[in-house]
């Protein structure tokens, strides 16, 4: 079962807008759905390689979370622009 989550308070906020610190704030779409062994997983199609693992609902968030500031840290630190989230709207 698969189901679209709602945007990353935390992380979310209309791309180009300036958050805290003066850095970009950017929305993802993450998709959750429940492991076969048990627990979630977590999945944020727009970043390459970004996924998570949680025995619950919420941790698989929060660890969905960290995994996508890690790709973006990693994108920045290698000078790579950061990917926009196309089901995101553009403001």
């Amino acid at each position: 079962m698969r189901s679209a989550g709602s945007a990353l308070e935390d992380i979310g906020g209309a791309a180009g807008k300036k958050g805290v610190r003066g850095m970009k704030k950017y929305t993802y779409t993450v998709l959750l759905e429940r492991a076969e062994k048990g627990g979630y997983r977590a999945f944020c199609p727009a970043l390459t390689g970004c996924r998570a693992y949680g025995d619950t609902k919420k941790e698989a968030i929060q660890n969905i979370k960290l995994s996508i500031r890690y790709r973006m840290d990693e994108y920045a630190a290698n000078g790579k622009a950061i990917p926009v989230d196309c089901d995101q709207p553009m403001q």
